[in-house]
């Protein structure tokens, strides 16, 4: 069963002559070939205006996103120059540290070692580098042993200190006692604060 329409078209197409009946069903053709196009084209222009509304949302992202990283870099472009001097302060003060770190690494700790507790009245102190070439296996100090230690004997002149060494340290347990000279023991005075109110006019 068809509609009304159809069926009052298809009526008058079979009680009209030949020629009428055919202009009519070419004009019936044309009309459903028009209405499926029509249809199709609004279909198309649908999705046209779906796409177009997510080019201009593709835009306006790209906008926002574009002033975002215009307002960074504006930032970045203010702050480099704070940037660039804390920089160079840090470069300045690695190149201080480097030069103090080098001139640590320059400093040698003397170590001398003192060999006497008790020290009687008048004796002085003597100052000899004593080796020990071949250490103990177990010994904990044997490169240090092996480079020479300095020792100090307290002794009352230099020949009695020669002797006292070469008795604390016997060459037949391997210790190597080198020259003996006097040793001054470094110190640094006090100074005895000023009385208050003293002082020059």
């Amino acid at each position: 069963m068809g509609s009304p329409l159809l069926s009052s078209t298809w009526a008058t197409v079979g009680s009209s002559d030949t020629l009428t009946g055919l202009a009519l069903l070419c004009l019936i053709v044309i009309i459903i070939v028009f209405t499926a196009q029509l249809e199709a084209l609004i279909t198309a222009c649908r999705g046209l205006a779906a796409y177009r509304r997510k080019l201009l949302n593709a835009r306006r992202k790209l906008e926002q996103d574009i002033a975002t990283m215009l307002a960074n870099a504006e930032t970045i472009n203010q702050t480099l120059p704070e940037l660039e001097a804390s920089v160079a302060a840090l470069g300045d003060e690695y190149e201080q540290l480097a030069a103090q770190a080098s001139e640590a690494r320059k400093l040698h700790i003397r170590e001398v070692v003192m060999s006497d507790i008790f020290v009687q009245q008048g004796d002085r102190p003597f100052l000899a580098t004593v080796y020990r070439p071949e250490p103990d296996p177990d010994e904990p100090l044997a490169v240090l042993w092996q480079a020479g230690r300095d020792h100090v004997l307290y002794s009352a002149d230099e020949k009695s200190a020669v002797r006292r060494f070469a008795q604390r340290y016997p060459a037949e347990r391997g210790f190597v006692v080198g020259t003996v000279t006097p040793f001054a023991i470094p110190w640094t005075p006090l100074v005895a604060p000023k009385p208050a109110g003293s002082g020059t006019a």
